[in-house]
């Protein structure tokens, strides 16, 4: 039962935003009105127009549905990772060894990178770039290793060792630190996962589906993505063994 309200909580997420159905805000009606709100190649990623405010931009109806679904997206993917690592006999998902924290920590990511500037991300490709090709460089060989990776290795660790330990104690710091060197050891391999994985899916992404759906599209396979990325720099959970030493 669970499960099949996780699933229809995250089909409601997606469906507006595949369908299109976003309220529009007065600041988008201008836009539009003007014809700065649509642009050749990235019509509903993001805001854009020289009346158009930073205000308006962080309050866009559509980027606060992609957070939203990053977040849950996130959310699926490391309680699926979790599931599939527990060491528990009998398997659910969640599993009964669930690590809270760790899932929150991951949704946080997955709303502010993987929803929130992924949204302006891809406007900016689509916008700057004629070819499928640069898009597809630009985004696997320069925002992936130089935004993404260092914002989730500086994001995570704060963020669990903050809520294990409270924020700014010794021990908070202490843990940071390795879960820091844990998950930064694991970053090579990983990046390599990326590229396998990601490649072909944003190859298809820039040169066959519609800019006002790319969000969508990698969304879609954010949830697979999720999975791996926990399960390959899942770190700082004891094991059994080591709960009983």
């Amino acid at each position: 039962m669970m499960m099949r309200q996780f699933l229809l909580a995250i089909f409601l997420l997606l469906a507006p935003q595949t369908f299109g159905f976003v309220a529009p805000t007065a600041s988008t009606k201008r836009a539009v009105a003007s014809g700065a709100y649509y642009t050749k190649r990235a019509p509903a990623l993001a805001l854009s127009g020289n009346d158009v405010t930073l205000i308006d931009q962080l309050t866009d109806p559509l980027l606060l549905q992609h957070m939203a679904t990053g977040g849950a997206l996130a959310f699926a993917g490391d309680v699926i990772a979790q599931s599939l690592l527990s060491e528990e006999e009998e398997k659910s998902i969640p599993p009964k060894d669930w690590d809270v924290i760790r899932t929150n920590a991951f949704v946080v990511f997955g709303a502010l990178y993987t929803g929130g500037a992924q949204h302006f991300i891809f406007n900016y490709l689509n916008n700057s770039f004629d070819e499928p090709l640069a898009r597809l460089a630009m985004a696997q060989f320069f925002f992936i290793p130089f935004c993404y990776y260092p914002t989730f290795l500086f994001m995570t660790p704060l963020l669990r060792a903050g809520w294990e330990h409270g924020f700014g104690s010794e021990e908070a710091k202490s843990r940071q630190s390795q879960l820091f060197s844990e998950v930064a050891g694991k970053i090579p391999p990983t990046l390599l996962r990326n590229w396998c994985f990601w490649l072909p899916v944003q190859f298809v992404q820039f040169n066959f589906i519609p800019a006002e759906f790319n969000v969508t599209f990698t969304a879609a396979f954010g949830v697979i993505w999720n999975a791996i990325l926990s399960w390959s720099t899942a770190a700082g959970k004891p094991t059994v063994s080591e709960k009983e030493a």
